[in-house]
């Protein structure tokens, strides 16, 4: 995989969905997560189950570049608080463009949305990361009642089974740091600001971790 601050979806890239195209993102992914026990087979080919009856393409999930551009209409104040903070949000597209910004999860639909699509569409989640993950929590817990995502996780259970426990899966994705990640949705400039930081946070201490982990497993390019 390429050097921890190599961002994956500017160059050639940039403009397309890099989860799908850029197959340096798809070495790193394969890299990563190939190395912690799933099989990915080739690079951008199959993923299967255990019982291998179904079929599910892996991919990586931009945690942060589709909420600053997909969701800009409802945050009607982001170009002027873009301009005064120019460096800050700056900062927070490029990390998410690194391997700290990705995500694995199968992306084969299966009987409804997949995981990624759900957390966009669901207005209570907008692809908050620190919501999505706290839906994955009340599913190992084994939360009766409805929230947010239940249906789209109950569907993936082969997925999240693979895991013992919800810290098992953090662990697993080198997400520890979570307790960096915005709590909500920016409506305003400076919950805005506030998103930016605790993004950055984030995704530079989830770098360094996957860096520590990259080199103990000798996973970098030479």
């Amino acid at each position: 995989m390429k050097k921890i601050d190599h961002n994956y979806w500017i160059g050639e890239y940039e403009g397309l969905d890099s989860d799908h195209v850029n197959p340096d993102l798809r070495v790193a992914m394969q890299q990563l997560y190939g190395s912690k026990g799933f099989d990915f087979g080739k690079v951008g080919n199959i993923f299967y189950d255990e019982d291998r009856k179904n079929q599910f393409r892996p991919d990586g999930y931009s945690t942060y570049t589709s909420l600053s551009t997909n969701y800009i209409t409802r945050m009607p104040f982001r170009p002027k608080t873009v301009t005064e903070n120019k460096e800050l949000s700056q900062r927070c597209l490029f990390l998410a463009g690194t391997i700290a910004g990705e995500l694995f999860f199968p992306c084969r639909r299966h009987n409804g949305d997949t995981i990624n699509q759900a957390r966009g569409k669901h207005r209570e989640v907008n692809d908050m990361l620190h919501i999505t993950l706290e839906c994955f929590k009340k599913y190992y817990s084994g939360e009766k009642e409805q929230y947010p995502l239940k249906e789209a996780v109950e569907r993936y259970s082969y997925f999240f089974d693979r895991f013992s426990s919800f810290n098992d899966s953090i662990e697993y994705n080198l997400l520890q740091d979570h307790i960096f990640l915005p709590k909500k949705f920016p409506t305003n400039e400076s919950e805005l600001v506030e998103y930016w930081e605790r993004s950055v946070a984030f995704m530079e201490a989830r770098n360094r971790r996957i860096e520590e982990y990259a080199i103990k497993n000798d996973l970098f390019d030479e």
